[in-house]
């Protein structure tokens, strides 16, 4: 994909471009880049949306970050759209594709395990969101994704015949899938209240710059319990890999007194409380495994990382099921 910069740069009101926009790495559907003008440095996406549930998302992902931003969370000042938009995304002139701009700014990701100032950060963030309180729809955007194991069975039979995963991959995913999906029906027949949550508080999602950490890329945006959504990310911050290392309690402990402290609700503190974190980390297998299976090419230069991801998912997904329980001890 290819950008008029000089377009863009008209569009949101950015001066004269300086140089031509660089291309930045990364996993989702929008195309990004960096772009330099006179009033300044930029962060331009581009997507094309083209579905009811995509533009729902568009919009839920602009309303929580302009939420966030009212709630005092730092996050890189986006570029208002004029017009009618979705969120912070405009349509470019006669074409299909939305672009977006946000101001760029000068960081680096944090290391992991984090430190418990960055743990307590994301307590403080998280709380911060929830007491903006924007309903969550389980039925709109993204959605809240729990695949049938039907669906699963279908997925790693194929898979398995197109020696995308083995015998024993095959087996070890659909067990553990299916105690995580018994987890995540338990938790939703709790009636839980949903609110918009940024769900992908990640490391790669946080920038540590001059002003504090900065939370990027409100994209995956949708439905979440937040003391879920706090759970969930306060062990992927508390390790260097979940399922491979023990989260450290020290960090997990700053995130959830940080949560109390500013106002989060804690709910319970059985194995409820990692219905997020399991039913995310089924869904990342499950949307590999449909690309893989839709986009049938080895030689595509996503299909490496896609079944590496896989497979990854086949030896951790069993362990942090089996974790949850024994992880319950942690939040206490």
């Amino acid at each position: 994909m290819t950008i008029d910069a000089a377009l863009v740069a008209r569009m949101f009101d950015l001066g004269e471009v300086c140089s031509s926009p660089l291309v930045l790495p990364g996993s989702g559907p929008a195309s990004t880049w960096k772009l330099h003008t006179t009033t300044g440095q930029w962060v331009v996406k581009m997507l094309r949306p083209s579905k009811r549930w995509e533009f729902e998302a568009m919009q839920q992902a602009g309303d929580l970050e302009r939420a966030a931003l009212s709630a005092g969370v730092l996050t890189p000042p986006p570029v208002e759209a004029c017009g009618i938009s979705p969120g912070y995304w405009l349509a470019m002139p006669e074409g299909p594709d939305y672009i977006r701009v946000s101001q760029w700014l000068e960081g680096t990701q944090p290391e992991i395990p984090a430190n418990e100032d960055l743990a307590t950060w994301l307590g403080r963030i998280v709380a911060a969101m929830a007491t903006v309180s924007l309903p969550g729809s389980l039925n709109e955007g993204l959605g809240y994704p729990l695949y049938p194991l039907g669906d699963w069975h279908v997925w790693l039979d194929k898979a398995e015949a197109m020696e995308i995963v083995t015998a024993k991959q095959r087996a070890q995913l659909l067990a553990a899938v299916a105690d995580g999906t018994q987890l995540v029906e338990a938790g939703l027949a709790t009636n839980p209240s949903f609110q918009l949550c940024h769900r992908d508080i990640n490391h790669r999602n946080i920038l540590l710059t001059a002003r504090g950490p900065v939370l990027i890329d409100f994209d995956h945006s949708g439905p979440e319990v937040p003391w879920w959504e706090l759970v969930h990310f306060a062990l992927l911050l508390a390790c260097r890999s979940l399922g491979d290392d023990e989260p450290d309690p020290r960090l997990v402990k700053a995130a959830v007194s940080a949560f109390a402290k500013n106002g989060g609700e804690v709910g319970t503190v059985d194995e409820i409380a990692f219905v997020g974190l399991i039913r995310g980390m089924m869904e990342w297998p499950a949307c590999r495994l449909m690309t893989l299976l839709d986009n049938a090419d080895p030689a595509s230069p996503t299909w490496t990382d896609a079944v590496a991801q896989v497979h990854e998912a086949a030896e951790l997904l069993p362990v942090m099921v089996r974790s949850v329980e024994r992880w319950t001890a942690l939040l206490r």
